[in-house]
């Protein structure tokens, strides 16, 4: 310790002999502001991460007014969502990519273990090239394809937790998962996906959780 630093720290021992309480106070609002500093800078770097490093300046989210001519206001922001048919129209147009049409839910599952009780969890229903697109990871299997989507397939991508609720985790590709009172076969399970903010869905919230099943 150098001559300059013992003698701050001779001063800062006199003061704090001297004014012990007011001493102290000081210390502890220093140490208060400097936690909050740090808990506010790391709250900013959270919330303004990117999602999708390397992916998001691709990503597009198209906005079409389906209203009429007689409900139009000049420069109003056009509705948040399609319409089921202009979706339609969008994917069949094929110009992207990839694109994805979804929409988000909630399905009633049905486990066949002891003890677990029926349970609803937030479901999304979405085309084949939401996983590829968003570069979903998967523990075990993965999505389904084209001709999922064209036939209605029943089969599911659930979630790394869902998967250890209803069917104890581990492989559980080929399983039957009961879904509203109905059957679908797992195809996929994910692995660790928790994209901050939840870019993909705004309207069920900016921070929400990811879904714990996927549907064609």
């Amino acid at each position: 310790m150098n001559s300059q630093s013992a003698y701050y720290l001779q001063l800062a021992l006199r003061a704090l002999q001297r004014n012990p309480v007011l001493t102290t106070l000081m210390v502890l609002a220093l140490a208060v502001g400097i936690g909050t500093s740090m808990t506010t800078l790391t709250v900013l770097h959270v919330l303004s991460g990117d999602p999708l490093p390397g992916r998001s300046g691709d990503l597009y989210y198209p906005q079409i007014d389906p209203r009429d001519a007689m409900s139009y206001r000049p420069g109003e922001e056009p509705m948040g969502q399609v319409t089921w048919i202009d979706g339609m129209n969008l994917l069949a147009a094929n110009r992207a990519n990839r694109q994805a049409l979804m929409t988000g839910g909630s399905v009633a599952v049905q486990s066949q273990r002891n003890g677990v009780d029926p349970f609803f969890e937030d479901a999304r229903a979405t085309t084949w090239e939401f996983f590829p697109m968003f570069g979903v990871p998967f523990r075990y299997g993965h999505g389904w394809d084209a001709a999922d989507d064209s036939a209605r397939a029943r089969v599911a991508v659930i979630s790394d937790a869902l998967n250890r609720r209803v069917f104890g985790g581990g492989d559980s590709v080929g399983k039957v998962l009961q879904l509203n009172g109905a059957a679908f076969q797992v195809v996929g399970v994910l692995g660790d996906w928790h994209p901050i903010p939840h870019f993909y869905d705004m309207y069920v919230g900016t921070y929400a959780e990811p879904e714990g099943v996927y549907l064609p």
